[in-house]
């Protein structure tokens, strides 16, 4: 069967905004017309990203205290303008994980192509079966039954998982799930289907709307290790995936540039024709 590529994000975008009987080669003002598409309502664009704030859910690493903090220096009384100093770890909120966060040979993410934040976009849906199990993990035949119900997995695009975690955000204590004994409880990606992945589909970007890819009881964080190792990065905490088709959206992913960062809060937004 044919596999698409993220060369599909190229063509999705021709299809949206070129009128018929036009060429590829004459249409030089591609952009502009991208624009106007999206600005006319032609295409629709789902945020799939939190505000960023004092109420975001975090990984707790020993602290009962939000790690953000937004301190005013300045102020219209007295300054004439608004203004504060942020601070904030690089693995919160909606953001991205570069290949340098668990390879010290990967990509940071000021290295990462920025043509990679551009790709085809699949969403594969495991809520029923998170339901039951809030520590469950998509597997391989989850990713299988995907593939019959849409076709071939995108090449070198964006694997996407909606989990149904986000309805528990912004709480802390529903969001990461801690047990008695601290032990996190939230659904992920197993590491067979992150294999799966790899051999199946080289995906750029996997995905998710929970506080990582590797469940939350994880310890040794396998999918993280074996997709940054392949040069993968990851979207954490990501908002709204459930209104996005399972295919045919196209994802901008826009990070901050952290010189030798190893992630950084990102802008996540999906083009649906």
């Amino acid at each position: 069967m044919h596999r698409r590529s993220s060369a599909g994000f190229a063509g999705l975008l021709i299809l949206l905004v070129i009128p018929a009987g036009r060429t590829v080669a004459a249409s030089h003002d591609l952009p502009a017309e991208l624009i106007q598409a999206i600005q006319r309502g032609h295409m629709k664009t789902v945020d799939l990203t939190y505000n960023l704030d004092d109420r975001s859910p975090f990984w707790p690493e020993g602290s009962a205290a939000s790690p953000f903090h937004a301190i005013p220096a300045g102020s219209y009384e007295h300054d004439g303008f608004f203004l504060r100093n942020l601070q904030f770890p690089e693995h919160f909120g909606t953001h991205i994980d570069a290949p340098l966060h668990f390879d010290p040979k990967g990509k940071s993410l000021d290295e990462i192509p920025v043509q990679d934040f551009f790709l085809e976009a699949v969403v594969v849906d495991i809520r029923p079966a998170v339901k039951s199990n809030p520590d469950y993990r998509l597997s391989v035949e989850d990713l299988e039954n995907w593939e019959k119900a849409h076709g071939p997995l995108p090449q070198q695009g964006a694997v996407l998982v909606l989990t149904g975690w986000g309805s528990r955000w912004p709480s802390q204590q529903r969001y990461m799930n801690p047990d008695a004994k601290g032990v996190l409880h939230f659904p992920g990606i197993s590491l067979e289907a992150a294999h799966y992945l790899l051999d199946h589909a080289r995906p750029k970007a996997i995905g998710i709307d929970t506080g990582s890819v590797d469940y939350g009881a994880s310890q040794k964080f396998e999918v993280h290790h074996l997709t940054m190792h392949a040069g993968l990065y990851h979207l954490e905490n990501l908002a709204n995936l459930e209104q996005l088709p399972a295919t045919g959206a196209s994802l901008i992913a826009l990070p901050m540039k952290l010189r030798g960062g190893s992630g950084g809060p990102t802008r996540v937004v999906a083009l649906v024709p």
